[in-house]
């Protein structure tokens, strides 16, 4: 075997090892199944707040929320309004894993066509009956619950400013 042979093939197994190892570290930031369900529940509630649709808003909201008191049954103001905004949203996660208590933090952002600008929410998940249900909370709390260093995209909006 030639010296420039050997090469090739240490630097081939080098590379080999750098991509196993690149692609393990990758695995560890994937989302859990649970999480991934938090994540997915974040994109209900930009469909119902650009649908304005209460149903939807009940089945997702704690029912000690203050919007949940207003909300009626069978209000469904701009059915297919979700599908209009296409990617113009944006979640952000601000852990990989829900902490101690067992929450996760959100920010969502969604363009609302009517008024021609970007809203944002900031949402407290947690688990009732072993399913996820959400709190709508202000800044102050976000403030004092999650690390915005620890931020994770879930999806971004190119439009959103």
């Amino acid at each position: 075997m030639s010296m420039r042979t050997g090469r090739i093939i240490c630097f081939v197994t080098l590379m080999f090892v750098l991509l196993l190892v690149g692609c393990s570290k990758q695995g560890n930031k994937e989302a859990s199944a649970d999480v991934e369900s938090a994540d997915a529940l974040a994109l209900t509630y930009i469909q119902a707040s650009v649908e304005f649709n209460d149903d939807l808003f009940k089945s997702i909201l704690f029912s000690d929320q203050p919007r949940y008191a207003n909300l009626k049954a069978g209000k469904h103001s701009k059915p297919g309004n979700f599908e209009k905004i296409g990617d113009q949203y944006s979640i952000y996660r601000y852990s990989e894993e829900p902490n101690e208590q067992g929450d996760l933090y959100y920010k969502v952002s969604y363009f609302l066509d009517n008024h021609q600008k970007y809203f944002s929410d900031l949402l407290k998940m947690s688990k009732e009956d072993g399913q996820w249900k959400i709190r709508e909370i202000n800044e102050e709390q976000m403030m004092k619950n999650a690390n915005p260093d620890e931020v994770i995209t879930i999806h971004k909006s190119d439009g959103e400013g």
